[in-house]
């Protein structure tokens, strides 16, 4: 998730919700399926609308401001803010840079914004980007999962496969490279802001699951916003040795609060895309 800041689903979503998710389907060009869409639907996208999981974000640019950090959030794809994504990749380098760990950023790998589904970016009062998340999925197979990366032994890879495997059916998405810049204003508040919108990826991508790592001195501030540790994974030397990292997974069905519905309702009615 970013050691920066150190990174089980009805979501939130609730009938007047559920309106403003078609509303925005029907005007977005490039969404992901919903209780409004048409068309076929694989056999894992029927169980998730069983379960009533919409997405809310279908692509529109959205924002949000966090009272408690005072930052104004913004969720985007990389394709509807090409150089926002610019700055929030650049800003997450400079932060990895920090520990000597910029090469899990993967720059040329992600830079292209294509494996990212949206990112979260924290603005100042300046409109400069000083911290966020991308979020990933919900995937198609396991192996879409960066964990299958980070975990090279074959038997703790199966080990892997199997937990995400009984995930999946019900939408699994993946929140990756959180991090909050150096120096700046209430930093606490925003880096727990940072944390607690990583988790909006299950609301806004219509996945019951989400699955991330961290290393293990950043554990309390993701299981303080509802990560369970998977205590039969055990930790790996990821980005280098000089970090024991976890498989961490959330469940939306354990993950309600007061907070995230105003939070949620914000970004829905919002749309500045």
């Amino acid at each position: 998730m970013g050691d920066d800041i150190g990174v089980t689903l009805p979501p939130v979503v609730g009938e007047r919700e559920r309106r403003l998710v078609r509303v925005v389907d029907a005007r977005a060009s490039d969404a992901w399926w919903s209780d409004a869409s048409d068309g076929c639907r694989s056999e894992a996208e029927v169980d998730r609308s069983v379960e009533g999981l919409s997405p809310i974000f279908v692509g529109r640019t959205l924002e949000f401001h966090d009272e408690n950090s005072e930052y104004r959030f913004i969720a985007a794809s990389p394709a509807a803010e090409p150089d926002l994504w610019a700055e929030f990749v650049s800003g997450a380098v400079v932060a990895y840079r920090k520990y000597g760990v910029e090469s899990a950023v993967e720059y040329d790998k992600i830079i292209d914004g294509v494996s990212t589904t949206y990112f979260f970016a924290a603005l100042d009062a300046k409109g400069a980007v000083v911290g966020g998340s991308r979020a990933l999925g919900p995937y198609g197979s396991v192996d879409d999962a960066h964990p299958m990366i980070e975990w090279s032994d074959p038997v703790q890879q199966s080990a892997i496969r199997r937990v995400l495997g009984e995930c999946l059916p019900h939408g699994l998405a993946e929140s990756k490279m959180g991090w909050v810049a150096a120096g700046v204003p209430r930093r606490r508040e925003l880096s727990a802001a940072v944390a607690r919108t990583t988790t909006y990826c299950m609301e806004l991508l219509g996945a019951r699951y989400l699955v991330g790592t961290a290393a293990e001195n950043t554990l309390a501030m993701w299981t303080q916003c509802g990560a369970r540790i998977v205590d039969e994974i055990p930790p790996c030397p990821y980005p280098d040795s000089r970090y024991r990292t976890r498989l961490l997974l959330w469940d939306v069905r354990g993950n309600r609060s007061d907070e995230r519905t105003r939070e949620l309702e914000k970004l829905l009615t919002s749309d500045i895309g």
